[in-house]
């Protein structure tokens, strides 16, 4: 029986939500953290995650059992986080708790530490709608109450304080990292690199996108782009879920001519993923602004040379190892993807440059640097 208060485990509560079903960024990066503390099985902390119920059967078959699992019903992240996770920390006696994007205003006993992924809807809202903007907007009321805000650059750090969402001190940045499933092309048979291509008709050249459609991405410039490039035969890849702006898109390549040089895949699965970056010739990013901009990284790690903007928390994640653009001028988006395609000693550089910087970011990382300020914030 433990008598010494110090070596008694703090019982945390990790909003986990996004675990099995959720906004594709916001799953993937919940996923690796969440399966990196539990690999970890941290001594300091007992575990209790809260998921939907809608995902019972996944997770009692993928957690251990000595993982604590409570079920939610399926309501909107907000009025969960506010209304129904206070209620659940009183009845599990939890310590601490672990936010998405909502705090909680109560129990007051209760340390709260938020991971906001990003507050662009501050500085950006014209990317986004008025139903958006009401919704994110309580995010930045609820922080107040906050012992620890947890954000993923930087950049976001600076968009937090200049926004008045809290002070310098009660913020840390934590970087996200890359799954180790992220390949190159020399890893994987020939014949599954056929396969890949057979199922999603992709050409043997491509440029690829990989994320949402929507104005922000700015897929629609990288689109006129293809009609500047000097290699007229190479494609462009699109991987994401085609939400509403896709028919907008599609109708600017109709216009433009390029029906033939456009591919959309729609959402793909995770290991598909993984051979799709591995197989492409040069990775494109245009986006206006990013909390952080995963993609870039992931390609990288896949020794696929990358593009992005000069914007955000961009150059500060992907450092020397990425060839900028200015996202406002087609011109120049063009320019950059034909240095690559013609340059073939810049190629390689950029190739190994990547390699090389994508291997500074681990989920591994991630999950630690969190974990410690979680244990700081609730011994403080």
């Amino acid at each position: 029986m433990l008598t010494d208060n110090s070596q008694k485990k703090i019982k945390l509560g990790i909003d986990a939500k996004w675990f099995f079903k959720g906004p594709p960024s916001g799953t993937m990066v919940v996923k690796n953290l969440v399966n990196q503390m539990v690999s970890q099985h941290d001594e300091q902390f007992e575990l209790y995650l809260l998921i939907t119920r809608d995902c019972k059967k996944e997770a009692l078959a993928h957690f251990p059992s000595w993982v604590k699992l409570i079920f939610l019903p399926v309501i909107p992240n907000m009025i969960s986080n506010t209304v129904l996770l206070p209620l659940i920390a009183r009845l599990y006696g939890l310590e601490a708790m672990l936010f998405q994007n909502f705090n909680s205003l109560w129990p007051n006993k209760l340390r709260k530490i938020v991971y906001i992924h990003d507050v662009l809807f501050l500085d950006y809202p014209e990317y986004f709608s008025d139903s958006e903007l009401m919704y994110f907007k309580r995010m930045k009321r609820l922080a107040a109450a906050a012992d620890m805000i947890i954000t993923i650059s930087n950049s976001e750090k600076e968009r937090l304080v200049k926004n008045n969402v809290a002070s310098d001190n009660r913020i840390a940045v934590v970087y996200h990292g890359i799954n180790p499933d992220f390949k190159t092309k020399a890893s994987y048979p020939g014949e599954m690199l056929s396969a890949l291509s057979l199922k999603y008709n992709l050409p043997k050249r491509y440029l690829l996108y990989v994320g949402r459609i929507n104005i922000r991405k700015n897929i629609a410039r990288l689109v006129s782009a293809m009609n500047l490039l000097k290699d007229k035969n190479i494609k462009l890849v699109i991987v994401g879920g085609l939400g509403a702006d896709t028919t907008l898109l599609r109708s600017q390549i109709a216009t433009e001519g390029l029906s033939d040089r456009v591919i959309f895949t729609g959402h793909v699965p995770e290991n598909d993923l993984y051979l799709i970056y591995a197989n492409a010739t040069v990775f494109c990013f245009p986006s206006y602004a990013e909390g952080f901009g995963l993609p870039p990284l992931e390609a990288m790690k896949c020794g696929v040379p990358v593009i992005v903007s000069k914007r955000t928390a961009m150059p500060e994640v992907c450092g020397d190892a990425a060839i900028y653009i200015d996202p406002d001028n087609t011109a120049d988006i063009a320019e950059k993807i034909d240095f690559l395609l013609t340059d073939q000693n810049l190629y390689k550089e950029k190739v190994e440059q990547g390699i090389n910087h994508a291997g500074k970011f681990s989920w591994q990382i991630s999950a630690n640097g969190i974990l410690k300020l979680i244990g700081d914030a609730y011994n403080n």
